[in-house]
């Protein structure tokens, strides 16, 4: 069979199982593999190797490592310090829950890099108290959806570790390339939540000094230092030279147990969770990403055996005349992807099939990696199938058409950031660029 017959069969299998019987994607798309082998006619044989050898990686440590940190800071009350600190900065702005709900999630991206888990923490303090100043429950779960992204956009993220080591290029420069897409949509989301909210609201009559304001900041930065801490030791450690991502994350957990140490010592009433039941969480997590790594790795092998990736390349370089215009085509394909499927998935399953053309275009692979990450996040908020806004709901109580109403402003400046990303380059690649 041809290999683009092939590709048909592997995606017939891999979204009738995932969506249809809501077979999980590792297993989906471990049966298309499968199915494609048995059509081609090839042994399964080579499957067993290669799933032990994908998970036999030094850098791919980083992912349990940063998964593991994340939990502890996570439920180590420390979303309710960044909270108090970034309210003293711009607590007094019109529309200024809105605006705290924004940057606490892109602060605690620094320490999770998930975007439910940012959610969940941060949106499950801000929606209640949005809903007090009068924010509309549907509105206060739109941007707590559309904040939620930032945590993987700020890094460290482990979907920057995927591209990283699917692309084979630095993870520290991955991270770092999706830090000027991630402030352009700090500044965005905060344009509209002024627009939709803030200029609804009365400015505040309460006359405060300079001097108090700074004692403010200085008692919230005082209790919000550790963390602060972590992004600190984190890309100081992997900028001056001192340890690898992956031993960063080891860094991070060593500080995360000291952390959460001293937590339960002397503030126990700050722990939403013990510490075994945060490691359980974490090791599910973590076991369900390397049942995702281990399944792709087999599919990609066997993309690359039957020359699908070629094939594709072939394709488009002899119907795509420019780069400029397969990265829309790449562009509407990560969109969807993020939209139905988990966005380690697409990166697995749909790197290997497009990075080849890309270098092939001259396209930078970290730039290339920008536009991914920032596309797979977007997907989290564009509806129907948008993961953030269904968890937001479940904080906020709105109905789901309501939510979805209320985020489509959110969703356009965001895609106005994924062809600023695409089509600048510089956006993406200063920061890795000055940092090399």
């Amino acid at each position: 069979m041809s290999p683009l017959a092939l590709l048909g069969i592997f995606l017939l299998f891999f979204l009738g199982l995932a969506m249809c019987f809501k077979v999980p994607v590792g297993y989906s798309i471990g049966m298309a593999t499968l199915a494609v082998l048995f059509f081609d006619g090839l042994s399964s044989k080579i499957l067993c190797t290669v799933a032990f050898s994908g998970l036999d990686s030094f850098p791919l440590l980083a992912v349990p490592l940063f998964i593991f940190a994340g939990a502890i800071m996570q439920y180590s009350g420390i979303a309710a310090a960044l909270i108090e600190l970034i309210d003293s900065l711009v607590g007094r702005l019109r529309g200024s829950l809105g605006a705290v709900t924004i940057l606490t999630s892109a602060a605690f991206g620094v320490l999770t890099g998930s975007c439910l888990a940012t959610i969940s923490c941060v949106g499950g303090i801000m929606v209640p108290e949005m809903k007090k100043k009068g924010y509309s429950a549907s509105y206060c779960a739109a941007l707590a959806a559309a904040a939620s992204f930032l945590g993987i956009l700020i890094p460290p993220s482990v979907p920057g570790i995927m591209y990283g080591l699917c692309a084979s290029v630095s993870i520290s420069q991955v991270w770092m390339s999706t830090v000027g897409p991630a402030l352009i949509c700090i500044v965005a989301f905060m344009g509209i939540n002024y627009f939709v909210q803030g200029r609804r609201e009365e400015k505040s009559t309460v006359r405060i000094t300079f001097p108090l304001y700074i004692k403010n900041v200085g008692t919230a930065f005082l209790s919000s230092i550790p963390a602060l801490i972590m992004p600190v030791i984190i890309f100081g450690g992997i900028y001056g030279g001192i340890f690898t991502a992956t031993e960063a994350g080891a860094v991070a957990v060593v500080y995360g147990m000291i952390f959460f140490l001293y937590k339960k010592i002397f503030h126990k009433n700050d722990l939403t969770s013990k510490f075994l039941g945060l490691t359980l969480n974490a090791a599910i997590s973590t076991a369900a990403i390397c049942i995702l790594i281990d399944f792709s790795n087999c599919s990609g092998r066997v993309i690359s055996m039957i020359g699908i990736a070629e094939a594709i390349k072939v394709f488009v370089t002899a119907h795509i005349a420019s780069g400029a215009v397969f990265l829309i085509f790449a562009n509407v394909i990560f969109l969807i992807a993020g939209m139905l499927i988990d966005i380690n998935a697409a990166i697995l399953l749909i790197v290997p099939l497009l990075l080849p053309t890309a270098t092939a275009m001259g396209i930078n692979p970290i730039h290339f990696g920008a536009i991914i990450l920032v596309n797979l996040s977007v997907g989290f908020i564009t509806p129907p199938f948008c993961s953030s806004v269904f968890m937001a709901q479940k904080i906020s109580g709105a109905r789901y058409v309501d939510i979805v109403k209320d985020v489509m402003p959110f969703v356009i400046a965001s895609l106005v950031v994924v062809l600023l990303t695409t089509y600048i380059p510089a956006i993406s690649t200063f920061i890795p660029n000055l940092l090399a």
